[in-house]
């Protein structure tokens, strides 16, 4: 039988992967316009996992170091995505927080928490997650939130009520926070 013959006997013996099996192989991401520019959104059959501002190009790299999985662009994000993005409110999203410590986890909702227009300090957080010692994990915590924007840490400040740090800058968690109506100290 010649190479082409048995090239395509074999290539008739391959079915379709069930549908559900592609997401549990690979994850999805797509560009999306958002108060600071467009940002890179990668997710899972679980949820939201990343978001990286799209000028940074690192999306891709982060995703894989954390996940292990390729990801693949589509053109077509969770429904709600868009108008999260937008609004700065990601509750209404699913998120994939695979490989985050239960600490950071506990962190992390307690910031989705914060309604927008409304700052609270680390120690609030730390308060909150009933570890009120643990102000500086707290920023920690939040220093390494992957989906920043949706889950919103720019509105935990210091305690005096100034910026303090953020993923992609003391400038941008400042004017993040303008956006919403809320004006701290640089």
């Amino acid at each position: 039988m010649p190479d082409t013959d048995l090239t395509n006997a074999l290539a008739s013996l391959t079915a379709a992967p069930p549908a559900a099996l592609f997401d549990r192989v690979a994850a999805r991401w797509t560009r999306q316009p958002s108060p600071m520019g467009d940002v890179d959104v990668a997710y899972t059959e679980n949820g939201v996992a990343f978001l990286r501002p799209a000028c940074l190009g690192t999306l891709a790299e982060e995703f894989r170091a954390r996940f292990v999985r390729p990801l693949v662009r589509t053109e077509h994000p969770p429904a709600e995505l868009a108008e999260a993005l937008a609004t700065c409110d990601g509750t209404k999203l699913r998120y994939d927080l695979t490989g985050l410590t239960p600490f950071a986890v506990s962190v992390l909702r307690a910031a989705q928490a914060i309604p927008k227009g409304r700052i609270h300090p680390y120690g609030w957080i730390a308060e909150r997650i009933d570890n009120p010692r643990a102000v500086r994990a707290v920023g920690s915590a939040l220093g390494h939130n992957p989906v920043p924007l949706l889950i919103p840490c720019h509105r935990v400040v210091k305690a005096d009520l100034s910026g303090g740090q953020y993923i992609f800058g003391t400038d941008t968690k400042i004017a993040l926070l303008r956006h919403e109506g809320v004006t701290v100290r640089s």
